[in-house]
């Protein structure tokens, strides 16, 4: 028992031996932090044994896990962290019981899942944060806000499925396979990619790209950027001025495409100054097309066409104030991306 718990139960009891309430203790002493569940608690405990001292240890006392094992196992975690804890346990001739308990309860260790993240050598992180500086010094005052981000996606039928977070709470997992059957997949699933631009004032139409065909700069001048981009000037952003966004995809950094938009775009990032292998500085990329696809995936469409006509419903009605919020994090971003010198940081 922590000295500040057991300061604190005095505090109660002897309130309660003054006769106080249960409620009129916790009103007095809110301002120690404590909650009704430690009043209530408290009073239950002197009760039962006279006492505000914790109850005995039930069971047989502890024999492997003990202190010494305590401070292996931290020497052995600071060393590694990427620790498998049924091979500690086998190290020390634990059960992984006792192991699972010493990592969470005395050492307030949890597992986490490794993230995946773009191949990022030293020439590239030192170009990285040259670039994010060269943009926050460009869009300051809110400049980001006049920016359309644009990015192409690959959606499949199969039902959206996050590992790390789609849970199912039950007693036991035959009930959890009961209450949630499992998220099928198939070889080769039925596919498309889609190309969308999104800023500030809102969003651009939905464009299929052909399958089966190679989009170049012609492919991409033809079908996204003359019929979509180019109108944008007086629809999206009635005649104000705005800055076009894509990544450093082959079709994208063509001498023909650069030319396309000094010409057809009041402004543009160029190749030179997008930060190339910087999925994390998009935010299509870091936010938007995970909620998109978890917008339209829900379930397993039966064929394509029921895939496009969601993806279609979904982004006509896609909601601005997130859209808002995901390039409002772009700076922070940026900002983050200069603190870790180039290289991978959490958005």
């Amino acid at each position: 028992m922590e000295w500040g718990d057991y300061e604190n139960r005095v505090a109660v009891i002897a309130l309660h031996k003054i006769g106080k309430s249960s409620s009129e203790i916790f009103q007095t002493l809110k301002r120690l932090k404590i909650s009704r569940m430690f009043v209530h608690q408290t009073i239950q405990r002197f009760t039962e044994t006279g006492s505000v001292k914790d109850r005995p240890r039930e069971g047989r006392p502890r024999t492997v896990w003990t202190a010494a094992a305590q401070k292996t196992v931290a020497a052995r975690i600071r060393r590694n962290p990427v620790r498998k804890q049924s091979v500690l346990a086998q190290e020390l001739n634990m059960s992984q019981r006792s192991m699972s308990r010493l990592l969470s309860e005395d050492l307030g260790l949890r597992a986490y899942r490794r993230s995946t993240g773009h191949y990022l050598d030293a020439r590239l992180k030192k170009q990285r944060v040259l670039k994010c500086r060269r943009l926050l010094q460009r869009y300051v005052n809110n400049g980001h806000r006049r920016i359309l981000f644009t990015d192409e996606k690959i959606f499949t039928i199969e039902e959206s499925f996050n590992r790390q977070n789609d849970r199912v709470y039950a007693s036991c997992s035959r009930e959890a396979r009961e209450k949630a059957p499992k998220v099928q997949r198939g070889h080769h699933p039925s596919s498309v990619m889609v190309w969308w631009g999104m800023s500030y004032s809102g969003a651009t139409q939905l464009h299929f790209c052909e399958k089966g065909v190679k989009t170049s700069a012609k492919v991409y001048e033809n079908t996204v950027l003359e019929p979509i981009v180019e109108d944008l000037n007086q629809t999206l952003f009635r005649n104000q001025n705005w800055s076009f966004q894509q990544d450093s995809a082959p079709a994208h950094k063509a001498r023909s495409t650069q030319e396309w938009l000094e010409c057809h775009v009041p402004d543009f990032i160029s190749t030179a100054d997008w930060p190339s292998s910087s999925p994390d500085l998009n935010p299509l990329d870091y936010k938007l097309w995970s909620v998109l696809e978890g917008i339209v995936c829900k379930k397993r469409h039966p064929t394509i066409e029921s895939l496009k006509r969601s993806l279609l419903a979904a982004v006509a009605n896609f909601p601005m104030e997130t859209m808002r919020a995901a390039i409002d994090e772009w700076p922070e971003g940026l900002r983050a991306c200069v603190s870790a010198k180039g290289g991978h940081f959490e958005n």
